[in-house]
């Protein structure tokens, strides 16, 4: 825990001298978010009344993050923390530890009915991933909306003006997907991944697991020559013809067994842990969903007239 230590006593100097991470002084209510799904979320909430700070960047690895020292600082200086929940921020529990602030702590996740993964080997699990889908990113945006509420009671007035246009943008998003989704013929709906970070979206839109490289909710382990194999088999078994990369994934494993199969790995990838990077089209909650629903149809039914 040194690097904490340093980080920490970094952040302390940064507070005195004026460091990066916004002050008060402009009365701006200071946020930090750790994910880009939740930034993304205060961002479109708060607009400018909220001085924000997000964790993650877009492609970074939630699972395995590092509070650096930057991170640190805007912890120790914010009025609310947000976190993704679900046990994402695995690493967040030993740098409130040091720092403080669990009294600032808000979890987005809250309200939302969490599923198990869809390998039985984690079925002791909780699956994080529970922002792939409309009606749950809806509850996101509604959480941050009364995290700073609670925080600012004078500016809910404004928070719930741009949650309301928030809303409205998931639910047209969520219409969209489920007509996209609609047009794969049921023989189609098998979908392989990187890793196991759809499940919510599969169930959600009607698509069905199949299997992923890495089998697990991350990617911190690389399956073995067994696993491999049996997912290969699964390939040609089920018929699957497509297999989907993720943004924030390696996708040398799903090359290689696209190239076993005969299948091929889609040249778009999706983004799951991760909000694409501005001017994408997936750096914002509804246009990730739309960019991973359209993905997903073209390669299983061919682009949209």
């Amino acid at each position: 825990m040194r690097w904490l230590a340093a980080a920490l006593a970094l952040a302390l100097v940064l507070a005195a001298c004026g460091g990066e991470t916004p002050t008060a002084s402009d009365g701006r209510l200071r946020v930090v978010a750790t994910t880009t799904q939740v930034g993304e979320a205060a961002r479109g909430v708060g607009g400018d009344d909220i001085a924000l700070t997000v964790l993650l960047k877009p492609g970074g690895e939630a699972h395995d993050f590092e509070i650096t020292t930057t991170a640190a600082a805007a912890i120790e200086r914010s009025d609310v923390i947000l976190e993704s929940g679900a046990g994402l921020e695995v690493w967040l529990e030993g740098a409130l530890a040091t720092i403080g602030g669990r009294d600032r702590l808000r979890d987005m996740s809250a309200g939302i009915e969490l599923r198990a993964p869809d390998d039985a080997a984690q079925a002791d699990e909780v699956d994080p991933h529970y922002w792939l889908t409309a009606p749950n990113a809806s509850r996101m945006v509604e959480n941050v909306r009364a995290a700073l509420s609670a925080a600012r009671p004078d500016l809910a007035g404004a928070f719930a003006e741009r949650a309301s246009a928030y809303l409205a943008r998931l639910e047209a998003a969520d219409v969209e997907i489920r007509r996209l989704m609609a047009e794969i013929p049921a023989e189609r709906r098998g979908i392989v991944t990187n890793h196991d970070a759809l499940g919510y979206f599969l169930a959600a839109y009607g698509l069905r697991f199949v299997g992923s490289v890495f089998p697990s909710l991350d990617v911190s382990a690389e399956p073995n020559p067994a696993q491999l194999a049996a997912l290969a088999d699964t390939i040609r078994s089920e018929g699957v013809t497509a297999i989907f990369s993720e943004s924030a994934v390696n996708p040398r494993l799903a090359k290689a067994i696209a190239d076993e199969t005969g299948a091929r790995v889609v040249d778009q990838p999706l983004y799951t842990d991760s909000l694409g990077l501005a001017g994408s089209g997936a750096d914002t909650l509804d246009g990730m969903l739309l960019h991973d629903a359209r993905v997903i149809h073209d390669a299983l039914v061919g682009p949209a007239g």
